[in-house]
């Protein structure tokens, strides 16, 4: 990828797909079915933690291939390794302990995610790890978590690639991303099947009419 200072006089603006992209990861996640768990109520606690933690894992993956490419100073680096470290402080308050990164599982989606960044990282493709880390940002930017999350500004980290190609390259692994965090959250709905809220209401309601029912005939 090339800095604005570094442009070539063919080189080719991908500012606007990361524009595209931003307001494009938001607007499915907010029509994903985990999306609609999580605001109806019928994900449990757990399986919130999972899902925000396999965004933990996939901004340190994608930050450890960058920093193989020499990228340790770069402003994306720089923002994955900092989401990484917020999102897991929000976890650690989450969950009350740090403990939860010893028990932490690698979903499906997560593992197909993992060898794809290393595929990448072994071809050296800088553009292919950049695209991931767009979305994986704007993923996790669209997040419900405690912290403010820092995002790509595209008119200053990503500006341009040097070619047709590499901008019909970078598009593609945009795509790739994208379906990779959707199947993250479809991963997470199936091992959490959910809370059926109507029924943990009744429970709730009869527990309580018990606990009253108890108390009046000790009286």
């Amino acid at each position: 990828m090339m800095s604005a200072a570094h442009q070539a006089a063919k080189a080719r603006d991908v500012s606007p797909i990361v524009d595209a992209t931003n307001s494009a990861i938001r607007e499915a996640l907010a029509r994903s079915v985990i999306w609609r768990r999580m605001t109806d109520g019928t994900l449990s606690f757990a399986g919130r933690a999972a899902f925000l933690e396999q965004h933990w894992e996939g901004l340190r993956v994608l930050r450890t291939g960058l920093e193989g490419l020499g990228g340790s100073g770069d402003t994306v680096t720089a923002a994955l390794a900092r989401n990484a470290e917020l999102l897991g402080s929000a976890l650690d308050s989450a969950h009350a302990t740090a403990r939860w990164r010893d028990h932490h599982v690698t979903m499906p989606a997560m593992l197909q995610f993992r060898r794809r960044v290393n595929e990448m990282a072994a071809g050296k493709d800088a553009i292919g790890l950049h695209a991931h880390a767009v979305v994986r940002l704007a993923a996790v930017a669209a997040c419900p978590v405690a912290h403010e999350m820092a995002q790509i500004d595209p008119r200053r980290d990503i500006t341009c690639v040097l070619s047709t190609e590499d901008e019909e390259h970078f598009a593609e692994e945009i795509s790739n991303a994208t379906l990779l965090v959707l199947a993250q959250g479809a991963d997470v709905c199936r091992a959490y099947q959910g809370v059926n809220r109507a029924s943990s209401c009744a429970i709730t309601a009869a527990a309580i009419r018990r606990a009253l029912s108890q108390s009046g005939e000790a009286q």
